[in-house]
């Protein structure tokens, strides 16, 4: 179970790399809104033509995900770890599978410990 946790977060930390660069405070109500710029997003990463990023973007999942992990100020976690330092590691293991397993295996059990 952990260790299909641990693939998935994984696939989401490659998928979702640069998010944080293309959300937008936006300070003029009384409650701050934070925007997600989707066309940043997906030319930053050249996937303009990208059916499924584009449906995945516009889910009501991802503008939950977007809400949640929006604020500047949160408490960051295991997935943003992965985002922030991980993902050119996980390009890297993209060829080697035993690698790739160990570092699943590292993931699963840092979730266990969660």
């Amino acid at each position: 179970d952990k260790e299909v946790r641990a693939i998935f977060l994984r696939l989401f930390a490659q998928l979702f790399q640069g998010y944080r660069s293309c959300l937008q405070l936006i300070r003029i109500h009384a409650e701050p809104v934070i925007h997600f710029h989707k066309a940043a997003f997906l030319g930053q990463r050249g996937l303009i033509e990208n059916d499924f990023l584009t449906k995945v973007l516009n889910g009501m999942a991802f503008a939950g995900f977007v809400s949640e992990r929006g604020p500047p100020f949160r408490t960051c976690d295991l997935f943003d770890e992965l985002v922030a330092f991980e993902v050119e590691r996980i390009k890297a293991e993209e060829g080697n599978p035993p690698k790739m397993i160990k570092h699943v295996r590292e993931l699963a059990e840092q979730l266990f410990k969660n």
